[in-house]
């Protein structure tokens, strides 16, 4: 039987710092660096990978997680209503089930937001699936005093129940500005002076995407989005299309079609189309060429491999056209990100 993991408390309470310190310890290594930064490295029997926490201003903390585990891996949590969590699932998969929200995934391109309230469930990793994303971690009301700080007024309410519940399972289209600045933090490993400066930046825009968005929030009456005039996305709908940047993926060296999509997932071309947009906040080649891109971000800075290794690993054809789009996308060629990132 699968062990279960437990962590507890809000983040930066003495009941946080326990359990996860404890849960670190069971199933990694740690190694310290000099900028405060903890490496995690897992365990071989546990898994491959690593999971880094950074401290930041203000209490709050910046998670890496880089890991697969060898067997299935579940972390049971209880926290607090002031817990605050901000986590960007840059590639793979994790499936969370919470009390009172229910049960989904955070896939790739996923923002997930915690509700100010009370939250319990288990966290599961299926056996041998990468994960890699970036989590902020601090309290709600930490996180008032930092923007009061930066003369923010007031950081709007998350909204009706429905609304949180969205956002919390990853899949409110509102947060979707929030995941640059954050897949930004997750890629930089340069080391230098200003390292800590430049994370403090982007958690700075993350947050400003995160306030735009909450300030959008719908009224409460309000019910959730349809992804056709007068009819809302059925779960069998919302499973298919969470099918689709998967298969896009497996299919990026011969990208399939929107009529072959719809045909694999069991949709018209419309309701493809505008279900997706619903559930992602953007077209279904715009997601698919940000994630591709996201992933060679990646690959530029945690290996050596040639940029036209990288260019055909996500999907481009030649080396030129990939750097076109690397450039278009990161106002940047991909040899000078990876100097820069180096």
């Amino acid at each position: 039987m699968t062990r279960v993991h437990q962590l507890a408390g809000a983040a930066g309470s003495a009941a946080w710092e326990a359990t996860s310190a404890a849960y670190y310890a069971s199933i990694a290594r740690a190694d310290a660096r000099g900028d405060g930064t903890v490496r995690h490295r897992l365990r071989p029997e546990v898994g491959d990978g690593t999971i880094e926490v950074t401290p930041l201003h203000s209490g709050f903390h910046l998670v890496r997680y880089d890991v697969a585990f060898a067997a299935g891996h579940r972390i049971g949590y209880r926290f607090p209503g002031d817990h605050f969590e901000l986590e960007h699932c840059v590639e793979g998969r994790v499936r969370v089930s919470e009390t009172a929200a229910g049960a989904d995934e955070l896939h790739a391109g996923s923002v997930a937001l915690s509700p100010r309230r009370a939250t319990g469930g288990v966290v599961a990793h299926d056996p041998g699936e990468r994960y890699r994303a970036v989590s902020v971690t601090g309290s709600w009301a930490r996180l008032d005093a930092y923007l009061g700080g930066l003369g923010a007024r007031n950081l709007p309410a998350v909204g009706p129940e429905h609304v949180a519940r969205e956002r919390y399972l990853g899949r409110s289209a509102a947060l979707r500005p929030v995941a640059e600045p954050l897949a930004e933090m997750y890629v930089h490993r340069r080391t230098s002076p200003g390292r800590l400066l430049y994370l403090e930046s982007r958690l700075v825009a993350a947050l400003a995407a995160l306030v735009d968005g909450l300030a959008a929030a719908p009224p409460a009456t309000t019910p959730p989005a349809t992804g056709a005039p007068g009819r809302a996305l059925a779960a069998h709908e919302v499973a298919a299309l969470r099918r689709v940047p998967a298969l896009l993926w497996q299919r990026r060296h011969d990208p399939p079609t929107l009529a072959e999509l719809a045909r694999a997932s069991s949709l018209s071309v419309r309701r493809l189309t505008t279900g997706f947009r619903v559930l992602y906040g953007d077209s279904v080649w715009a997601y698919h060429r940000r994630r591709c891109l996201d992933r060679a971000a990646t690959l530029l800075v945690e290996t050596d491999w040639p940029v036209s290794r990288i260019a055909h690993e996500v999907g481009y054809a030649s080396p030129s056209n990939f750097g076109y789009a690397f450039r278009r996308d990161r106002g940047t060629t991909p040899a000078r990100f990876r100097r820069a990132h180096a």
